[in-house]
């Protein structure tokens, strides 16, 4: 028989046993979980994280600069002084003019001196 609102010994036990059960196991689980979410003491990179940084530096560095404002250049050209081109001769003008464009962006928002979160 249970009665309600009256606290035996038997259940005083159960609940101290349960409490120091999850008291153990979150001195047990404490190190993994801090390991785990990165909030630790050590300062490691990800494997992958500096030949992805030398591949942003080969998209946005000096020598796509240069190509970009070459193919911009081209593409203008082209377009500017084609006259009555084929649709195959309009596409590739308009795409060196695209990638031209997207290509120089970085370097473009860096000297116009935006700052924040650049992808």
């Amino acid at each position: 028989m249970r009665v309600t609102g009256i606290e035996t010994g038997e259940m005083r036990r159960r609940r101290t046993a349960a409490a120091l059960l999850m008291a153990l196991t979150l001195l047990i689980a404490l190190p993994n979980i801090v390991a785990a979410t990165g909030s630790g003491t050590s300062i490691g990179a990800l494997p992958w994280e500096k030949t992805l940084s030398g591949i942003a530096y080969s998209l946005t560095g000096p020598v796509a600069l240069a190509l970009s404002l070459v193919m911009v250049v081209v593409g203008v050209g082209v377009l500017m002084f084609g006259g009555d081109m084929a649709g195959w001769a309009r596409w590739v003008a308009f795409a060196a003019l695209a990638a031209g464009t997207l290509g120089g962006a970085a370097n473009l928002i860096a000297l116009l001196g935006v700052t924040g979160a650049l992808v």
